[in-house]
């Protein structure tokens, strides 16, 4: 299964939908958002995208309940601190990444495939106690952009730069 990954989009319109096009451009089945949307509005641009889209709350993200209720009139669910999911016998864990014990304990228990964050800006892609730990990067400030997908089949990460013109 390949899997949009994308955090830390803060508002950022322009970018998030060059991201979301990507995302299409590259028959991605799921999306899993690793929080810092920091308004509501920015989840209508992920609906174009007719997939699983999955979202948690980042330490930007303040109105917990204006989010929740966007997400659900969008069909996408409630938006928690933390998402663990199952998907094509894979188990997922997605948070932030600002809880550090949080993110110590689950490298540490083995139980996850994959555990997606964001928070740091900077795109990560290593194993650690056989979990794969992945971060986008940010689509915010001015550093590098990035997103990332994953294919879960092959384990492979692909990081992917979205340019601003």
């Amino acid at each position: 299964m390949k899997i949009g990954i994308i955090s830390d989009t803060h508002n950022n319109i322009e970018i998030t939908l060059k991201a979301v096009a990507v995302f299409k451009e590259r028959s991605v089945e799921m999306v899993l958002h690793g929080g810092d949307l920091t308004s509501p509005k920015m989840m209508e641009f992920f609906k174009s995208l007719s997939c699983d889209c999955r979202f948690v709350l980042g330490n930007s993200d303040i109105d917990s309940d204006l989010l929740n209720d966007r997400a659900q009139r969008l069909g996408f669910g409630c938006v928690e601190d933390t998402c663990d999911i199952t998907v094509g016998g894979k188990r997922i864990l997605v948070f932030h990444g600002d809880n550090v014990p949080l993110f110590r304990k689950a490298v540490a228990s083995g139980e996850y495939d994959y555990i997606i964050k964001g928070h740091t800006h900077f795109f990560e892609n290593y194993v650690s106690n056989n979990t794969r730990v992945i971060n986008p990067g940010s689509l915010f400030g001015d550093d590098e952009h990035t997103v990332a997908v994953l294919d879960t089949e092959t384990d492979r990460v692909e990081k992917i730069r979205i340019e601003m013109e």
